[in-house]
């Protein structure tokens, strides 16, 4: 299956408070302190900065919860959660009007999967600054993932109403219409995403996916290139790419991008897909040796356990074959097309009197 990459993995920081003190003393700190995830700012040279204005904000709660928002965002950029959350709780501690805080903290449970706790802390966010479009942004994105769609489409309306120009804004509403299959609406917040932020690599990777759904697959191959030009460092990138070459039948191209993907990240799921295109190709002994490696790294891999038993029927090895299926179907028990590979190889045998 492609990997659709709506922005459910980090959100945008948009304004960021700068403690006054800090500004006031010319802290060259301040800034560093303050920087983004879209900065060249190292999140270890913002951790060193926000330490220091940390200790020199001990008497002013409302500059201290600052950096330490500050603080939190960095450690959570390197997936420090633990440090994030301490940092977020002391912060709303030190000033529970920090909207910031919550918005910031909502970020983290749901990275953390705690999107009940996410919404809570976006909801407040949203109530103590209702001006701000990150907070309606963070809010849509946990209702996104809670498949509250239509909800989560009403926050990122109310993100752009207040800044037409936030391009993640586009972006994760086109996620949220690629998710209710709208696909031409998804498109089309894709290509304002890109048009504020030609360098958006996730915004172009998942105008290809929603390219691929509607059968576009030369524009889905564009797209994916593109994001590829902009950032050769994310594996779903490659794999996609090869998914959208397998389907238009170029599978030497897709082992290529799939070989790529797995040089980046030896992921299950990018293996069985390069053992996909060799079955394709007719090379079953390379199929099956990926899938080896796929249920090796993840033998919950129901996919790599039936794709192998098709590749084992493909080489007439039956026992080998139904064995896989069975495996496939213990792991996933709705697994249609591995129970329809079981039950024919049961009735073949039946035929033949096996």
């Amino acid at each position: 299956m492609r990997q659709a990459m709506p922005s459910l993995i980090a959100a945008c920081l948009l304004t960021v408070v700068v403690p006054s003190a800090a500004v006031a003393q010319g802290n060259a700190n301040a800034d560093i302190c303050a920087a983004t995830d879209e900065s060249s700012v190292m999140p270890e040279q913002r951790i060193g900065a926000c330490n220091a204005l940390i200790k020199a904000s001990r008497r002013a709660p409302k500059d201290l919860a600052a950096a330490l928002v500050n603080r939190g965002s960095a450690y959570w950029t390197i997936d420090k959660m633990k440090l994030a959350f301490a940092d977020f709780n002391r912060a709303i501690a030190l000033d529970p009007d920090n909207s910031r805080a919550f918005r910031e903290r909502a970020n983290a449970f749901r990275s953390n999967g705690k999107l009940d706790r996410a919404l809570s802390d976006a909801t407040e966010a949203v109530r103590l600054n209702p001006k701000d479009p990150a907070a309606y942004n963070i809010r849509g994105n946990v209702l996104s993932d809670q498949r509250e769609y239509e909800r989560a489409i009403e926050d990122y309306n109310q993100a752009l109403q207040l800044d037409p120009q936030f391009s993640v804004a586009f972006r994760d509403r086109g996620a949220a219409f690629y998710f209710k299959e709208d696909y031409e609406h998804a498109i089309k917040d894709y290509d304002d995403a890109i048009r504020l932020d030609p360098r958006s690599a996730p915004a172009y990777s998942n105008r290809a996916a929603a390219y691929e759904k509607l059968g576009k697959i030369d524009k889905a191959i564009a797209d994916d290139s593109e994001a590829i030009k902009l950032d050769s460092a994310v594996p779903e990138y490659f794999d996609n790419r090869g998914l959208s070459y397998a389907k238009n039948g170029e599978y030497d191209r897709a082992i290529i991008d799939f070989t790529q993907a797995i040089r980046i990240a030896p992921q299950a799921k990018f293996l069985t897909n390069r053992g996909n295109a060799w079955q394709s190709k007719g090379d079953l002994g390379h199929a099956i040796a990926d899938y080896d490696r796929a249920i090796r790294i993840d033998p919950t891999d129901a996919d790599a356990w039936n794709n192998r038993g098709t590749a084992w029927r493909g080489k007439h090895d039956i026992d080998r074959a139904m064995a896989d299926y069975r495996e496939a179907l213990r792991i996933n028990p709705k697994f249609d097309t591995a129970a329809e590979n079981l039950e024919s190889l049961r009735l073949l045998r039946a035929k033949n009197g096996k």
